[in-house]
């Protein structure tokens, strides 16, 4: 009986602290100091606990100093998490950081962390030297074992990486997490806990003295709970329900329908985006989610006035690296906005297998109750685009349920048919739709939800590399994905559509580089305009302009030649010096 109770205890008070602690991190940020101090006093009273029962043999005495030495620990899981006492690096490693370096970074991370903790395992060592109860101090050691050995395998890599529970102001440590099926680490570091375990249990079994079948007791569960953690990161298991109600703190999330929109550069897609967000139901909650490839963002202020919240992604999220920014910027929206519906416009250049990967996420994906998956088409370039970036489409079309073939109006119906029998070949389950200006042009919108299909079995990286090609946000205004570079600005001078039209015309003549997007919007001598340059095509139109809205053109191509593309908007129509071009 002394053993089971003992055993009980310790899963209870375990169990109980870590919900707690978790709970706490959740919190906001402003009620750190008031968490940090309370948990700073629990330890110092820990640690006068540890030595005043260090020569206490009773059972009271075991039960006292399992409970200290746990509560000592617990010091150091709130001053982490917390983001309190962690180390110098609080960014993640650069795309291509690998091997002894990515580790010596993982490292810098928690760097002071692991020396508070061997400052804390000192001090208690010494408060109980050569005492006869040693439980609380063992507690300690078996707490920083199951830290340090989950630690190192989630950084070599397991199923489970239980993302969930990383707060979002250290979301910079998910880069050194790496999800593979198992490392070669794992299964010594079950196995020395399995023998430890067995010794701890028979010593148990074979004392007469309730102390110290309590104390055996406690050390026992403690390690039975390591290997219990170990296995729950790498069998397929929902591993994270255990400490779930901590997460309660970081808000309820309403279930929701998520909903992309997906397609090449030109292709269309915030035209269709308009057109669903004109038949959504009124009484629905509806958040918009866009990001441009450029450090100017042309289209949420596109898709603003649609009766729907826009959220701009942060430059770059969607067309290189997801599961950290995306992720953390999705979870906020739902926690703060409850949306029933998620509409998400990505980048024409964009990793789609990845950002339906975000979808699957566990803190993301138990709230999702249907996802709807679009990919447009731009009838008039497919042909040429598909031949250019053969890849780029396959991995496009082999997880595209609905594709909407836009812009049938450009094309002949030779043309269009061919662009059809492509798409059918590249994917014969997928349904294909026609659309003109981004309506379809011979049915309605499915009412059955378009359901995704996995995409994690096409995604050409699967994050076997473990750090998610993190990236430092501060680039320039020239970025590349596919091939592409981006080039971004501002425009001070209104440009009438007698001088943008040519000046449009000229650009996608090829007379400074290759351009395959740009767009912009810009005052005019009437009203503000909104213009672009699609599959070569030009077109200017009436723009309603946000309050805040500032006159800029993105421009996405190759060979650009910048210098003279800054010279062509600022000194269109006037003769003037050239300007030296934006970095």
């Amino acid at each position: 009986m002394t053993i089971a109770l003992a055993m009980i205890a310790a899963l209870v008070i375990w169990w109980a602290s870590t919900v707690l602690i978790i709970y706490l991190d959740g919190l906001k940020p402003e009620t750190f100091k008031y968490s940090f101090a309370g948990a700073s006093v629990v330890m110092a009273a820990s640690l006068y606990g540890l030595w005043a029962t260090a020569g206490d043999v009773s059972l009271t005495g075991a039960y006292l100093a399992f409970t200290f030495g746990l509560l000592a620990w617990g010091w150091q899981e709130v001053s982490f998490y917390m983001g309190i006492v962690t180390g110098p690096r609080k960014t993640p490693c650069p795309p291509d950081c690998k091997g002894w370096r990515h580790f010596g970074h993982a490292i810098q991370t928690s760097l002071y962390h692991e020396l508070a903790i061997i400052a804390s395992a000192v001090v208690v060592v010494a408060l109980t030297w050569g005492q006869p109860n040693q439980i609380g101090t063992w507690t300690f050691m078996i707490l920083w074992w199951m830290h340090q050995s989950a630690k190192l395998n989630v950084f070599l890599g397991v199923r489970n990486l239980n993302e969930e529970f990383i707060p979002e102001h250290l979301a910079f440590i998910k880069g050194f997490l790496n999800k593979k099926a198992m490392n070669l680490l794992f299964p010594f570091s079950v196995t020395i806990s399995t023998v430890i375990t067995v010794w701890l249990a028979q010593a148990a079994f074979a004392s007469d003295a309730p102390a110290e079948q309590a104390g055996y007791s406690f050390l026992t569960a403690m390690m039975a709970l390591a290997i219990l953690e170990h296995w729950m990161l790498v069998l397929p298991m929902p591993a994270g329900t255990l400490w779930s109600p901590g997460l309660k703190s970081r808000g309820e999330i309403r279930p929701f329908v998520a909903e992309i929109v997906v397609g090449f550069l030109g292709a269309g897609k915030t035209t269709f985006l308009k057109r669903l967000l004109q038949e959504a139901d009124p009484a629905e909650k509806t958040v918009v989610l866009v990001n441009d490839f450029g450090e100017l963002g042309i289209d949420a202020g596109l898709l603003s006035g649609n009766g729907s919240d826009v959220v701009e992604l942060p430059n770059g999220c969607i067309c290189c690296s997801l599961r950290g920014d995306v992720t953390t910027r999705l979870r906020k929206v739902l926690q703060e906005m409850h949306p029933d519906r998620v509409l998400i416009e990505p980048s024409g250049v964009a990793d789609i297998a990845a950002l339906v990967g975000v979808l699957e996420t566990p803190e993301i994906k138990p709230h999702v109750r249907e996802t709807r998956l679009w990919t447009v088409i731009d009838a008039s370039a497919f042909l040429a685009d598909y031949a250019r970036l053969r890849d780029h489409f396959e991995v496009q079309a082999r997880i595209a349920p609905a594709f909407i073939v836009n812009k049938t109006d450009l094309v002949a119906g030779e043309e269009l048919a061919a662009v059809i029998d492509t798409l059918a070949g590249l994917n014969p389950d997928a349904s294909v739709f026609t659309a003109r200006h981004g309506k379809l042009t011979d049915a309605s919108l499915p009412a059955a939800p378009v359901l995704v299909r996995s995409a994690n079995a096409h995604h050409h990286d699967d994050h076997d590399h473990g750090h998610d090609h993190q990236h430092d946000h501060g680039h320039s205004h020239a970025r590349e994905a596919l091939g592409f570079e981006n080039f971004s600005m501002t425009l001070d001078a209104p440009l009438p559509p007698a001088v943008l039209r040519p000046l449009l015309e000229r650009i996608a003549a090829g007379a400074h580089g290759r351009v395959v997007r740009l767009k912009g919007v810009v005052p005019g001598s009437a009203g503000w305009l909104k213009f672009d340059i699609a599959g070569g095509r030009v077109s200017i139109a009436a723009h309603a302009p946000r309050e805040d809205e500032t006159a800029r053109v993105m421009i996405i191509g190759e060979a650009l030649e910048r210098t003279d593309l800054q010279d062509a908007f600022d000194h269109v129509g006037r003769p003037v010096p050239r300007l030296v071009a934006i970095a």
